[in-house]
């Protein structure tokens, strides 16, 4: 069986170079006239923070690069370390300084002297806030197509004709369901499979938080939200779980698709109703995080020993220090699924982090078996061109790995929404029924297995849903699909399938580098 998922692109960085990821060449340090963008992180006297990587093969010489970096601070006056964001494992850490000490730069390279120019330092970028992104609400089946739409101008533009959005999900083709749907679409029931012990599974929500509610209690009414769950836009990172209580909604909305155990209610019952639960507030309670909050939770989480964690949170620029929070993760066995993006009409490309090769990518369907299922009309897709996200080629070819039930869905939360945020975790809980089977481990195994066992939907592209949708009773049967996602699509769906590959690709670069 063909395995789709993205493809791999290695981008080195090696020790000495810089890269300011977030920033392009018109607004880089020393340039006449720069100032931070609207999005950076800004500290008193006008001075942003940044996000800083060391070199080192192993800790201890991370350790003294640090201890370097911690010296190269104090000696400037306008200079401070924030003492939370230094992680010695990972070698980052995140300082606050003004531009022209981080150095001064041209459009082709580095100039003169600065932090960039030692020896030990791999990468820095600044840091800026991220924001969830809400979905699209067309009103009818036909936006897709109608005079003057972003959609339908871009793939005239770049194919022979519109494609057909037979396949395509908008607002007026989307029913509401409650969780139960989405287990039984993934096959993630006691009908479908046998389900394993999930209470040796540990999930982490990085998210707006997660409340103490009574759905995430054991059948003795103990919280399986754990003490050590932090909060990390607050000062001074508080733990408890008081401390990670969400006043958003959003990312309970993800734990109880996770972990909520309803016994008086099988329709809301999450995916894992015996699993833990670690809060990772990483965003606050109006949805928003920086970049430096969103990486250390996700290093505290693998430092934890999480199994799984999800991340419903994305932005369509790239950035270094989340691509290296997700590895740190990764080498630390934990398997982080994060939300494609809601943004296929405009940005269009798998979004930051989800175009990391360090996660599992999940796309939006509606909720309905795979054989019924349509692709979200906002749900992010493949293959990424790697460079309308400054990420200098890192993410060319990035897919959605699998896609998930996403629409218009209520979980134990008590609210219903839409988006490939809802989407992630209903993949992350079938994936955690793999790790509390033992056929799942780690992040290439969850991915190989994911996909391997993953239903077709005939409907969709496979730049639009990658492997298909997760199958729980394939999963922990071992059991491959008949046919794969590409070989099933139907006439339409390859059809829209063919033209994002080709807006992803010559023609699309061609018309990028001639401005």
């Amino acid at each position: 069986m063909t395995r789709h998922s993205r493809r791999q692109f290695l981008y080195s960085i090696g020790a000495g170079s810089v890269t300011l990821a977030s920033l392009s060449p018109t607004t880089t340090p020393g340039i006449t006239g720069w100032s931070p963008p609207d999005d950076a992180v800004i500290h008193s006297d006008d001075r942003p923070s940044w996000i800083v990587s060391v070199s080192g093969s192993d800790e201890t010489e991370r350790e003294d690069n640090l201890a370097a970096l911690a010296d190269w601070v104090s000696s400037g006056d306008d200079r401070e370390s924030i003492d939370a964001r230094e992680h010695t494992a990972s070698g980052m850490a995140t300082l606050i300084a003004p531009p022209g000490d981080i150095g001064v730069r041209n459009r082709e390279r580095w100039l003169g002297e600065g932090l960039q120019s030692l020896s030990y330092i791999e990468s820095i970028e600044l840091n800026r806030t991220v924001s969830l992104a809400d979905p699209l609400t067309p009103g009818t089946s036909s936006e897709w197509t109608s005079p003057g739409a972003l959609e339908s101008v871009l793939l005239s533009t770049f194919s022979e004709g519109v494609p057909e959005a037979d396949g395509v999900a908008f607002d007026s083709d989307m029913e509401q369901d409650a969780m139960l749907a989405a287990r039984e679409a993934t096959a993630a029931t006691s009908v479908d499979v046998t389900l394993p012990d999930t209470s040796t599974v540990t999930v982490a929500v990085g998210d707006t938080g997660v409340t103490d509610a009574a759905y995430l209690d054991d059948s003795e009414g103990n919280t399986r939200l754990l003490a050590e769950s932090k909060n990390f836009v607050e000062s001074n990172d508080p733990t408890g779980t008081d401390a990670v209580a969400d006043g958003n909604g959003h990312g309970d909305w993800c734990a109880a698709c996770l972990a909520a155990r309803t016994p008086s209610d099988a329709s809301l019952e999450g995916f894992l109703p015996a699993a833990s639960v670690l809060g990772a507030k990483v965003l606050n309670d109006e949805g928003s995080g920086s970049l430096s909050d969103i990486a250390a939770g996700i290093r505290y989480a693998a430092d934890q020993g999480v199994d799984i964690i999800n991340l419903s949170l994305g932005s369509p620029q790239f950035s270094t220090a989340i691509d290296n929070a997700l590895a740190y993760s990764a080498e630390q066995g934990v398997i982080p699924i994060v939300a494609a993006g809601n943004d296929r009409q405009a940005s269009r490309w798998v979004a930051t982090p989800a175009s990391s090769e360090h996660t599992i990518a999940v796309g939006s369907t509606t909720v309905a078996p795979p054989e019924d299922a349509l692709s979200a009309y906002y749900s992010n897709i493949g293959p990424h061109n790697g460079l309308t996200d400054n990420s200098g080629g890192e993410t060319a070819g990035a897919m959605p790995d699998v896609a998930a039930p996403g629409c218009k869905l209520e979980s134990a939360s008590g609210d219903v929404l839409t988006g490939t945020s809802m989407a992630g975790p209903v993949a992350a809980g079938v994936a955690g029924l793999g790790v509390a089977d033992g056929r799942i481990s780690d992040l290439e195994s969850a991915r190989e297995e994911l996909t391997r066992t993953a239903e077709p939907i005939p409907k969709a592209a496979h730049e639009e849903v990658g492997a298909g949708m997760p199958s729980a009773a394939n999963l922990l049967s071992g059991t491959e699909p008949d046919e794969d996602q590409e070989d099933a699509e139907t006439d339409e769906a390859a059809a829209r399938g063919a033209a994002y590959d080709y807006l992803s690709g010559s023609r699309y670069t061609q018309l990028v580098n001639s401005f």
